[in-house]
């Protein structure tokens, strides 16, 4: 993948769940990438990230349909979203882009398979 963590391309048949996931430990790129194509936000930390954003964006995830989240250890930021096509990355979880990117890019326009199920997949 160009970018880590990957918001596109070639990627398992079977998606991640992503219906307010939370994984503690890194999960398969590949099923990730296909849970983007759902729709999905995918919020990733690496071990730079402080404890209490980690926290605070796992709850964020715990009520979010279409999102989840996990470590990633080698992206090259802390604190970073992901979508289809798209990627931010956040000094903290209060940023005021958290909330912005959620609301523009779960089930947003850049969606290749708008609708699609975020349960019936893989859940470690």
């Amino acid at each position: 993948y160009p970018v880590e963590p990957p918001v596109g391309g070639d990627h398992n048949q079977v998606w991640m769940n992503c219906n307010a996931d939370v994984y503690t430990a890194e999960i398969p790129k590949e099923n990730a990438v296909h849970s983007l194509e759902h729709g999905a936000v995918w919020i990733t930390y690496n071990d730079k990230a402080p404890e209490a954003d980690v926290k605070a964006l796992t709850e964020k995830v715990k009520s979010t349909p279409y999102s989840f989240i996990s470590p990633v250890k080698d992206q090259k930021e802390p604190l970073m979203l992901s979508a289809w096509g798209k990627q931010v990355t956040v000094k903290s979880a209060t940023d005021d882009r958290v909330a912005q990117f959620m609301t523009k890019y779960i089930q947003g326009p850049q969606t290749p398979e708008p609708g699609a199920a975020c349960t019936g997949g893989l859940d470690k």
